[in-house]
């Protein structure tokens, strides 16, 4: 089975690079306006940049998929436009849209990157790293800022429109009666693992793992635990 993998918003496929040690049909899809799609502009709507995501996938062939963050924000969104994959993973990510609160964070975000975009991409990325992990590996938040500022201003804004205006497809995926693993961190800030317990428990074939003391960014913070996830489901 290919198992497709979406990376999330100011990433790009190499965060994936951990999974190199799996034994699996791996295939990696780009957000646009990011890594091998940088250069294509990107939709201010979720169905859009579906739409150019489920362009990417061989439906011909069994598959299933796995997103992080944004990455996993648009499964739902795949699945209203007609992907049927053999099972879920949700890695810091849930099926949900945004509650009021986070709207308003994401509409203050479109107006600093207005106003400071390397400003802007710095700390929102700094802020997905627990304290602990900012003072021990500063250097891989510093590479990982420093390739998210090739990403134009037009995308990271229309980003945010789009994960603001997403819609919530929970019910149309539980109708697939497929397997769901999510994977938490106790410590995200981006996405509370409180919000991943509540769908995990609105779910009935649904799995998840908790990652203790760990952020939002698993794939640096806890790439064997990931792994194991990750076998886990293969």
């Amino acid at each position: 089975m290919r198992i497709y993998l979406i990376h999330g918003f100011l990433e790009s496929p190499k965060m994936w690079d951990f999974t190199s040690s799996i034994n699996g049909d791996f295939a990696f899809l780009s957000l646009p306006g990011h890594g091998d799609l940088i250069n294509t502009p990107c939709p201010d709507k979720m169905e859009n940049i579906g739409q150019m995501i489920m362009n990417q996938i061989d439906t011909s062939v069994p598959y299933a998929i796995i997103g992080h963050s944004m990455g996993g924000y648009l499964l739902g969104t795949l699945v209203h436009l007609g992907a049927q994959p053999q099972w879920l993973g949700l890695f810091h990510s849930k099926l949900g849209c945004d509650d009021d609160a986070k709207k308003m964070q994401r509409s203050r975000a479109i107006d600093l990157v207005e106003e400071n975009k390397n400003l802007y991409i710095r700390t929102m990325i700094s802020n997905l790293f627990p304290e602990a992990f900012k003072v021990k590996k500063y250097n891989i938040i510093d590479m990982l800022v420093q390739d998210a500022f090739e990403i134009s201003s037009d995308t990271i804004q229309n980003c945010q429109r789009a994960m603001m205006g997403r819609s919530n497809f929970i019910e149309e995926v539980k109708s697939l009666n497929i397997p769901i693993h999510f994977f938490g961190g106790s410590e995200d800030l981006s996405v509370a693992l409180s919000d991943v317990q509540n769908e995990d428990a609105l779910l009935t074939n649904s799995t998840l793992t908790i990652a203790e003391e760990v952020g939002h960014m698993g794939q640096w913070e806890c790439p064997e635990l990931v792994n194991e996830w990750i076998n886990s489901m293969i």
